[in-house]
This record gives C-alpha cells, sequence and structure tokens, in this order.
C-alpha cells in the first residue's frame, strides 16, 4: 500500500526534475544559516533555526517522494483543511501584535494557517485552470477569484496585510499562464487599485498609520521617526551604512546593538545589506532571482498544463516574497510582516518553502516530456 505513493525511482525523477533548483535552494538556506548566526544575541547558531531548516528539508522530500498525481487529486481537500484552519485561528487563534495569525498545536508548537494556504492557492488554482478550458470572459474567473479572495478576505482580517498581498501575484499569473485573452487580461492588471478601497476600510487603525507613515516617511519628525517611523527609519539606515563591502558577520552597528527591529524575521535584509555591503546585497538578491526564474523557465518548457501552473506558481510565490520584503524594508512598500522564505525565523514558512520545493521537483518530474528550448 506504501509504494503506491511513490512513483519511479527517485535518481529518474530527479533527473527529470527541474533539479537545478536544489544547489540554489541550498545556496539560500545557509545565507540563512549565517544571517541566524549573526542576529542572534550571543553569536551562536540558533537551535531553534537548526530545528525549522530540518523542518524544510523533510517537507521538501516529502513532497518530492509523493507522486504528482496524489497532489493534484487531493488538492482541493487540502485546500478545505487549510480554510478551515484560517476560521479557526479567527475564533481561538493566539492573539500577539494586534493579530491573530497563530494555531496553539501541542508542546508548545504552533502554526500560521496563512502560510499554508499558500502552497494549497497555487495547487488548487493549477488544478482549477488545468481541468477547464481557456478562460475567455471574466465570467470564467469567478469561481476561481471565490477561490482566491475568500481566503485573502480571512487574512485580512487576522489582520495580515502582507500575506494577503502575495495571493494577488499569484492569481494574475495563473490566470495569464490559463491563457485568458491579453485584450481581457490587462484589465486585471488594475486589480489591485480596485481592491485597495475595500482593503482601507478593512484594516486596523495600526495598519493605518503604517501606510501614512510610509507615505510621509521623508517629512517624518524626530517624534515620528521614534514613534510610527522606527522600523523603517533604522531599516534604512543599516542597509545605507553597509557601503560596498559591509562590515562583516556580526559587526553591523544596527543589528549588534539591537536597534533593528525583527531582524531575526521580517526585517532580515537590511542585515544582509548592512554586513555584507552592496557587494553581498547584490548576490543574495542575484541568487534568490535566479531561484525563482529557474522555476517559471522550467514552467514554459513543460508540457503538462498543471505542472507548468505549479511550476510558475512556486516561482512567483519565491519572487513575489522578496519584492515585497525587500521592498518594505527599503521603503518602497508600507510595513507590514512578511517574512522572506528560507531565511526569515519562522517555521510555518520554512516548511511550507521546503513542501513548495519538493512538490515543484515533483510534478516536474512526471512523464510528460520537456518542449525543446528553442
Amino acid at each position: 500500500m506504501f509504494a503506491k505513493f511513490f512513483r519511479r525511482p527517485l535518481v529518474l525523477r530527479l533527473r527529470r526534475s527541474c533539479w537545478p533548483i536544489i544547489p540554489l535552494a541550498i545556496g539560500i538556506l545557509y545565507w540563512g544559516f549565517q544571517l541566524q548566526w549573526s542576529v542572534s544575541s550571543d553569536l551562536q547558531m540558533p537551535s531553534g533555526h537548526v530545528i525549522r531548516v530540518a523542518a524544510c528539508l523533510l517537507f521538501a522530500l516529502t513532497g518530492f517522494v509523493v507522486r504528482s498525481k496524489t497532489w493534484r487529486r487531493h488538492t482541493y481537500l487540502l485546500y478545505a483543511i487549510c480554510l478551515l484552519l484560517l476560521l479557526l485561528v479567527l475564533v481561538i487563534g493566539r492573539e500577539t501584535n494586534h493579530s491573530r495569525r497563530w494555531l496553539d498545536m501541542f508542546a508548545g508548537f504552533k502554526i500560521q494557517p496563512s502560510e499554508f494556504m499558500k502552497l494549497a492557492m497555487i495547487l488548487s488554482l493549477s488544478k482549477w485552470f488545468a481541468d477547464h478550458p481557456r478562460p475567455k470572459k471574466f465570467v470564467d474567473l469567478i469561481k476561481p477569484a471565490v477561490m482566491c479572495f475568500v481566503p485573502v478576505f480571512l487574512v485580512l482580517i487576522e489582520p495580515d496585510l502582507g500575506t494577503s498581498v502575495v495571493f494577488i501575484p499569484l492569481f494574475l499569473t495563473m490566470v495569464w499562464l490559463a491563457g485568458m485573452p491579453w485584450k481581457k487580461y490587462r484589465w486585471l492588471v488594475f486589480l489591485p487599485l480596485l481592491l485597495a478601497p475595500a482593503a482601507w476600510l478593512v484594516i486596523q487603525d495600526y495598519q493605518k498609520e503604517r501606510v501614512m507613515t510610509w507615505w510621509h516617511q521623508n517629512e517624518l519628525s524626530p517624534e515620528e521617526i521614534a514613534a510610527e517611523g522606527y522600523h523603517l527609519w533604522h531599516s534604512k539606515l543599516a542597509v545605507g551604512s553597509g557601503g560596498m563591502q559591509g562590515y562583516g558577520w556580526g559587526q553591523g552597528p544596527e543589528n549588534r546593538l539591537g536597534r533593528l527591529p525583527e531582524r531575526h524575521n521580517d526585517f532580515v535584509f537590511p542585515v544582509i545589506a548592512e554586513e555584507s555591503g552592496l557587494v553581498g546585497a547584490t548576490s543574495f538578491l542575484l541568487l534568490y532571482s535566479v531561484f525563482g526564474l529557474l522555476l517559471i523557465y522550467y514552467s514554459s518548457r513543460h508540457r503538462c498544463r498543471f505542472t507548468r501552473l505549479v511550476l510558475a506558481g512556486v516561482g512567483v510565490h519565491f519572487l513575489s516574497h522578496m519584492v515585497l520584503n525587500v521592498g518594505v524594508t527599503l521603503g518602497v512598500w508600507p510595513t507590514t510582516g512578511l517574512p522572506l522564505p528560507m531565511i526569515s525565523f519562522g517555521g510555518s514558512s520554512m516548511m511550507i518553502s521546503g513542501a513548495a520545493i519538493g512538490i515543484a521537483l515533483s510534478v516536474g518530474g512526471n512523464r510528460a516530456p520537456l518542449l525543446s528550448p528553442r
């Protein structure tokens, strides 16, 4: 019975998949190790991050060995479970920093359901668009739009503005790859602008303050910098002070003196810029970008529609997180709580990152031949 969940020999399957992403993912994980060592107060490797990386690798292995058709068959069940968890977190979730985002499980272990919904959304939209004809009208998008924006609304009222935003580029990517004509699709580009007023009515007052602080970031008084603008000010200070080569690991003033908030999690990129400089920050962004773009490249070569959508969805997942997370630390976007996958300290993010990579390797190694790269 157990053998039914496995496909061809693992080596053969790996050779047929998008295996070049593996060394890139390992490189990103190693960079995360270095960063978590750097931000720890005693400059020793935090054991919690070691456990999270181990969980990431375990989820990646599990995602890889399970057959592609098994993932496809149980996609909607996974979506339903994640949707139920999102509902539960609003009722019995732990409230931390003005929001309910975590569910306590057992022995102090907690999960963030919105992270699991990201992967469920990739698989669900991929299955929907793979099983249905090419969308030609907006009415063809009603059901997948409901599938996407019900979780977006639930995440938004937790409230978690950053996570709710990352679903939008994923949905737009899926619609484009599903084959919607450009004359219709181009109007969807304005979707974020249409949703912004509704989001403004739902978000909390402290989130509105963050948006206004971001909008007037160059006009803040010293008192405002010490209050609402504290995160953004010290983030930009850390990025700008790194110079070309940085201060060295564990030597950045903003990091070492503890002035940079959430430097182990949402504001981890300023630590990269401060301690490895422009050279290190650019190298990191290049590594992360190649990782995500390589997934999208492999999606364009595959014949299986479901596989194409999953690979592109996983690639967009990582790239959108990078763009939003780094943009927040540079003042391009308003301050939101969004981790940098495989780098930040979050356990749920680590597990889902590993699972997403494993599933990408699994579906990328199915029997459908690759298209010619020409």
